[in-house]
């Protein structure tokens, strides 16, 4: 995120408990809010796999302008089963995109909505953070939130809200920003990663990196993935000697490193490979290898029960010593820690016992 103001908090060390309030409005974009329940139910699941004996600390409601609950009317849309009991300034206000035709009924819209402008000032008063999304930045904008600021706005309304709120900067670029209790974003289709910014800044950064590789693309792992499964470890420019080079690379992560073999993959001489990797990557091939091999071990991490010789041979290295020297060295943290704080299943003792219920129930 680039805040235009420095945040009033640092993001917290690890797992600071967060009640989560939905606003639900006639105009609201729903998708914003379903986009918004998707993260939070993916970063609880990430939690509920990681510290299965933990009390959750993550929460959250959908409420109406007046504040209360509402009746969920499908089952994904219920609240959490167990409430978060924290503190007003522990507790994050969403305000959803408004469907607007244009500048004009969106002021409408603030208009109409006196009670909720009221439920936002209330919030915001007792110490209160809120997530607005695209054209709902407007309560925060009408309440004068973002005084001071300089933000992004939605194109579409930017220049009626120019003249609309005089206080605030709203020319920046940045597609998100923070301005003291306030996140905000330009555009709906940002929800995702905007949420687990807002989270990873709230609630716990190491959860919201972990759900943001399971929600968001990845297009290293999605390369990677056919190669492992295959190997039982579970535009193009195809002219370029560069992209022959890193091609070859990405195929044979797990072979040892011969700058030969690698030139001879992009069709030139050793040195000229050295000079053009560098000019378009910034960095040697085998700089490049070692982030692939690294990138793969993270994976493996994550999402199996392998250990260190193993995913180190997965990776291309005899010497798991060595490739934990590699590993601490670019991740900087060691391969236990990063298991320990990214891993997206259940620790073996209870995949063993679901593995163990799963067999009695089909016995049954």
């Amino acid at each position: 995120m680039h805040p235009s103001t420095p945040p009033v908090i640092e993001p917290p060390s690890q797992n600071i408990p967060l009640h989560v309030r939905l606003l639900w409005l006639p105009e609201a974009m729903p998708g914003s809010l379903f986009t918004t329940l998707d993260v939070l139910r993916t970063v609880a699941g990430v939690a509920s796999l990681q510290r299965p004996d933990a009390a959750p600390t993550l929460s959250w409601q959908l409420c109406g302008a007046n504040g209360r609950t509402l009746a969920p009317v499908l089952p994904g849309l219920a609240p959490s089963t167990r409430r978060t009991r924290v503190a007003d300034s522990r507790t994050l206000l969403v305000i959803p995109a408004l469907l607007a035709s244009n500048a004009l009924q969106l002021g409408e819209i603030v208009q109409r909505h006196a009670t909720a402008l009221r439920l936002v000032e209330r919030h915001a008063q007792a110490g209160g953070w809120i997530a607005a999304c695209s054209s709902g930045m407007v309560f925060a904008l009408q309440l004068g939130l973002l005084d001071g600021a300089r933000v992004g706005a939605p194109w579409m309304f930017q220049s009626w809200m120019m003249r609309q709120y005089p206080h605030c900067d709203l020319g920046s670029d940045n597609a998100m920003s923070v301005h003291r209790q306030v996140f905000s974003c330009v555009a709906p289709a940002l929800q995702v990663e905007f949420m687990l910014r807002v989270l990873g800044h709230l609630h716990d950064p190491d959860l919201a990196q972990a759900a943001s590789r399971l929600m968001l693309f990845q297009p290293e792992r999605q390369r990677s993935v056919p190669a492992l499964v295959s190997q039982r470890w579970l535009s193009r420019t195809a002219d370029s000697p560069v992209y022959r080079a890193i091609q070859w690379l990405q195929d044979h992560v797990s072979e040892p490193y011969r700058l030969a073999a690698v030139a001879q993959a992009a069709a030139v001489s050793e040195r000229t490979l050295l000079r053009h990797f560098g000019q378009v990557t910034g960095m040697t091939p085998l700089d490049y290898l070692h982030t692939l091999r690294v990138e793969r071990a993270r994976m493996l991490l994550e999402v199996t029960l392998h250990g260190t010789q193993a995913i180190a041979e997965a990776c291309g290295y005899s010497d798991a010593a060595a490739f934990r020297r590699l590993f601490q060295r670019t991740a900087g943290m060691s391969m236990s820690d990063y298991r320990a704080r990214f891993a997206l299943r259940a620790r073996r003792r209870y995949w063993r016992m679901e593995d163990a219920a799963a067999q009695r129930g089909a016995r049954g």
